[in-house]
């Protein structure tokens, strides 16, 4: 069933972004080929798009934590009572991770060379970032006890990293090979960022003792 079946009084970006997020899991290439050509949908709404995602990880957290709490009052000896357990974290992950996708995003359409006098032109922005709206959903999974909601999370990032290549495929025509390279340049920019912040802390740490 559609998602935006019957919600009439949804705006026409609403209704845009309720399906390209029903399409990102039934058929991937048409999500992106709607990203792409809708104009509706950039980058600011596909940001809100992934912050609505990200508010169901406290919510499902702190709803789990009071079904856990009613099952131990039930069939346990001791009760753990902190309802809030765990809530920071479980939104907390989704922002830092896209933050770091968001950058590797950036060096996607910057890191090759491109010649204009040759008709060649940057490739399509935010597909990495869309491809990792199925990780966003997974925000509902912090319900589950663990190991379940780790599980299911990992499998999520799994499954938008391979959205990652095939958007790249399907927005600017990528080969395996190209993809492969994308990824070792985005790791060694990550890495060198990380080395950075190591360096700048270091010297922060010894100068203050």
């Amino acid at each position: 069933m559609s998602l935006i079946a019957g919600q009439t009084d949804l705006t026409e970006t609403e209704k845009s972004k309720l399906s390209l997020l029903e399409k990102i899991f039934k058929s991937p290439q048409d999500a992106f080929d709607q990203y792409l050509r809708d104009s509706s949908l950039g980058r600011r709404e596909l940001l809100r798009l992934h912050f609505a995602l990200w508010v169901l990880a406290p919510v499902s957290k702190i709803a789990g934590n009071i079904i856990k709490i009613a099952w131990d009052f039930v069939f346990a000896d001791s009760i753990e009572w902190n309802i809030f357990s765990g809530a920071l974290t479980s939104f907390v992950l989704y922002p830092v991770l896209l933050l770091i996708v968001s950058q590797l995003d950036v060096v996607r359409v910057f890191y090759k060379k491109i010649d204009r006098t040759k008709g060649e032109s940057y490739p399509p922005a935010d597909v990495l970032t869309l491809a990792f709206l199925p990780f966003s959903a997974s925000a509902v999974f912090w319900i589950l006890p663990g190991p379940w909601h780790l599980g299911l999370i990992g499998i999520s990032f799994l499954y938008s990293s391979y959205l990652c290549a095939l958007g790249m495929r399907r927005a600017s025509g990528s080969d395996p090979r190209e993809i492969l390279i994308f990824f070792l340049v985005g790791i060694s920019y990550l890495l060198s960022i990380a080395l950075v912040f190591t360096f700048i802390y270091n010297i922060i740490r010894t100068l203050l003792n």
